[in-house]
């Protein structure tokens, strides 16, 4: 039996107390230990996947602006944008933008869309017809979109000017840059052709939409 250590006088001694600041050691799980490991590698493989895919960049031809079916392209309606080299997004490289400019679009192409090659194209006119370009103040033309195909009349405005000549939007109103005016190309029989170019020469026209018959 463990008897109590005596000082020399005989009083009981107590045992020596643990230094401040000395604790005991915990005890480590080894599965806690694997997990940890597992957890780090993990993350690592993550990070490099993440640097892998972004890591190379390429440059690519996006859309600026929106641009409606039958409408031509212009170079501000493309941008170039970078896109991670790792991640499989179908677009043409930068360097061919200027394949689209001039081009016709086929299919509508919204904002931050990547256009390609099947997008654009030529837009014949069909055989007797022409193709005639009109600018027209607001109030002389719809305030609602005008997509191509939209049968429309142009009507002779001016004092005495009193002909009708029938067209069919060829693409889209644009606004200018004063944003009070738009430019609108139309399609129409080449025997009216002449009548409405001198409309629209005359600067006293204004569009109106034909309702379905």
């Amino acid at each position: 039996m463990h008897k109590p250590v005596r000082s020399e006088a005989g009083t009981p001694r107590s045992a020596p107390a643990r230094p401040e600041g000395v604790q005991l050691r915990a005890r480590r799980s080894p599965r806690l230990i694997a997990l940890g490991v597992l957890l780090v590698v993990l993350g690592g493989l993550a990070a490099a996947a993440v640097y892998s895919a972004t890591a190379d960049q390429r440059a690519v031809v996006a859309m600026a602006h929106d641009v409606t079916r039958g409408s031509v392209l212009h170079a501000d309606d493309l941008s170039v944008a970078e896109v991670p080299g790792g991640f499989a997004v179908d677009a043409l490289p930068a360097e061919r933008i200027e394949e689209l400019v001039g081009q016709h679009a086929l299919t509508d192409l919204p904002q931050g869309s990547f256009p390609l090659a099947h997008h654009v194209g030529d837009d014949p006119l069909p055989e007797g017809q022409s193709l005639v370009g009109l600018k027209l103040p607001m109030g002389r033309i719809p305030v609602s979109p005008l997509p191509p195909g939209t049968r429309v009349a142009v009507i002779g405005v001016a004092e005495g000017a009193d002909q009708t000549v029938e067209a069919v939007v060829a693409a889209a109103p644009t606004a200018l840059q004063d944003g009070a005016t738009y430019a609108v190309d139309l399609r129409v029989a080449a025997a009216d052709a002449p009548a409405l170019a001198r409309l629209a020469a005359t600067d006293s026209a204004a569009l109106v939409v034909i309702g379905e018959s």
